[in-house]
């Protein structure tokens, strides 16, 4: 019989005392485990720190490093908000089933830091309704499912998870709502720009939206208001072109070395 060597109670201490002061510094929970067929201590933990912050700062405190080692998996969260991000930029993979899909996003989050972690409110709902959509069962086993996730987003894109679809009312904190260029995009984008704004939330040029409305037989007010907003960034934007459309024009009217030649 081969001889399995015990935990070094020492050494068991000392990363459990660790592991305590390692989630409360970073907010995140890890856990010490033993590996009875590696033979090594491994400290474990969900999304939160990054792997090389926890080897760092574990170097630093026990010289028995060689004998831990560091494991962090990532949540449903953490990967359905990566593949939001993904497909905004233009990079979920949709057609390699949930398995590769997952695989491209695990090398994505990589080693970053806290990959749960939304960058803004607008982010938060979009990936709090992504999961809501996305959950699965009843009652204790109603979890999200990330293939199901994977698969609404590769689907329908990711401007139906948008908080609200309405015009952002003055004082409202940005994101919440759709400030006055998203919304006639929302309204009124065909084509590409439809796409574009589905998968990546990119707004149709300014003029096309602005005409949009106008063509509009009957426009809402929130999409009157919309365009109303919009008019003086228009208005300088053609004040700038006719600018240099005229200079270029008189340029070219007072260059007398380019003048023809009078018929002889």
């Amino acid at each position: 019989m081969r001889f399995m060597p015990t935990p070094t109670p020492s050494l068991e201490v000392r990363l459990r005392r660790l592991a305590e002061r390692l989630g409360t510094r970073h907010r995140t929970p890890i856990e010490t485990w033993f590996d009875s067929e590696r033979r090594r201590w491994t400290l474990r933990w969900y999304d939160g720190p990054s792997v090389a912050v926890i080897k760092t700062e574990l170097a630093r405190v026990t010289p028995a490093t060689s004998q831990v080692l560091v494991r962090r998996d990532l949540t449903t969260r953490a990967l359905a908000l990566a593949a939001i991000r993904e497909t905004r930029a233009g990079a979920m993979r949709r057609r390699v089933g949930s398995w590769g899909q997952r695989y491209h996003l695990e090398q994505v989050v990589g080693d970053r830091p806290h990959p749960e972690r939304a960058a803004d409110p607008r982010e938060e709902a979009m990936l709090e309704r992504l999961l809501a959509e996305a959950t699965t069962g009843d009652g204790q086993w109603a979890v999200p499912d990330e293939s199901r996730a994977f698969d609404l987003i590769a689907r329908d894109g990711i401007a139906w998870l948008l908080p609200s679809h309405r015009l952002t009312a003055p004082g409202e904190p940005a994101g919440l709502a759709l400030d006055p260029l998203e919304l006639l995009t929302a309204r009124y984008a065909q084509g590409v720009h439809r796409t574009a704004w589905e998968t990546a939330l990119t707004t149709m040029p300014l003029r096309a939206a602005i005409t949009a409305a106008q063509a509009d037989p009957d426009p809402d007010p929130d999409t009157a208001r919309a365009a109303l907003a919009l008019l003086p960034t228009l208005r300088d934007q053609l004040t700038v072109e006719l600018d240099t459309v005229q200079a270029a024009l008189t340029r070219a009217a007072t260059d007398t070395g380019n003048t023809p030649a009078e018929a002889h």
